[in-house]
């Protein structure tokens, strides 16, 4: 696996866009205000190694092909969408509203070894799945120990 500079400032903006979430969360229940609104939400992601590829699933249920943006620029996989409001049912009908709508945007940083062209991207049940495979050169060899 690839060595990733630590970056601190980039774990501060996570917890602080945490943060903010959470005060308006609670400020807004306080007030009673319980009505549509576009929220911001953040799919969770899972990435793992196999010998071959990088995988990445995002859970984005409701959220249509058409609404799914992916992008490599450099080492950089940006991973854009959005999950729309559903207007087939009147607003003032809802009891209450509890899942997230709106735009998400996340950004990951990829190793160098992740051949940008030949990755793959499903979306199956609400799980978007990239699978990105790694240069040849990058692989693990196994390499014969002679005995004399």
């Amino acid at each position: 696996m690839a060595v990733v500079k630590w970056d601190p400032f980039r774990d501060l903006v996570s917890i602080q866009d945490r943060m903010n979430r959470l005060f308006e969360q609670t400020l807004s229940r306080s007030r009673g205000e319980e009505g549509v609104a576009a929220t911001t939400w953040t799919p969770p992601v899972d990435i793992y190694e196999t010998a071959e590829t990088i995988v990445m699933k995002a859970e984005v249920p409701g959220v249509a092909r058409e609404d799914i943006h992916i992008q490599i620029d450099g080492n950089t996989l940006t991973l854009k969408g959005e999950r729309r409001f559903a207007k087939d049912v009147q607003e003032e009908s809802y009891l209450r509203i509890e899942r997230a709508y709106g735009s998400f945007h996340r950004s990951f940083a990829l190793p160098a070894t992740v051949r940008p062209e030949n990755v793959r991207a499903l979306l199956k049940d609400g799980v978007l799945e990239l699978a990105l495979p790694k240069a040849e050169d990058s692989k693990p060899r196994r390499i014969a120990v002679d005995v004399r």
